[in-house]
């Protein structure tokens, strides 16, 4: 799937998306596409990726459930909330 379609669907299934890939947010910020949460994990190696997810998401779980982006970093997270 691209990455226009597997946000849409995300969005149709109320999901979040946890990704790497930047491209996500372009479309958002950018292009104005509806999403139900983003959280893009800085890339690391995969044996740091879980970590960084499981500290990600006791941290910012309000965050995304409000539909907020992400950006989780080793050492800080950066939160972009939903324009009302």
């Amino acid at each position: 799937m691209n990455d226009e379609d597997v946000l849409a669907w995300a969005c149709s299934e109320q999901r979040v998306v946890v990704t790497t890939d930047k491209g996500f947010e372009e479309l958002i910020w950018r292009e104005g596409r509806s999403h139900s949460g983003v959280l893009r994990l800085e890339n690391v190696p995969r044996s740091q990726r879980l970590n960084l997810l499981e500290q990600s998401l006791t941290t910012h779980r309000t965050d995304l459930e409000s539909g907020s982006i992400v950006v989780a970093l080793r050492k800080k997270s950066r939160v972009r909330r939903p324009r009302k």
